[in-house]
């Protein structure tokens, strides 16, 4: 039986809750505002889940 490929979707939603986590935290530090601090952190979530494509590259290697 061929190994199966491994799903690297799990680690994508863990780079993209990281990079959300630090970017409400952030938000909130500075603005002192939940609603536009939950905002941040969701874009920053899209944009760590976007960019974990890097990272699931380089765990391939």
């Amino acid at each position: 039986m061929p190994p199966r490929e491994p799903s690297y979707r799990t680690l994508r939603l863990l780079c993209a809750n990281g990079a959300g986590m630090v970017g409400f935290l952030f938000a909130y530090a500075v603005g002192r505002e939940f609603a536009a601090a939950l905002v941040a952190g969701l874009v920053f979530a899209a944009v760590g889940y976007v960019a974990s494509a890097a990272v699931v590259e380089y765990a391939k290697a």
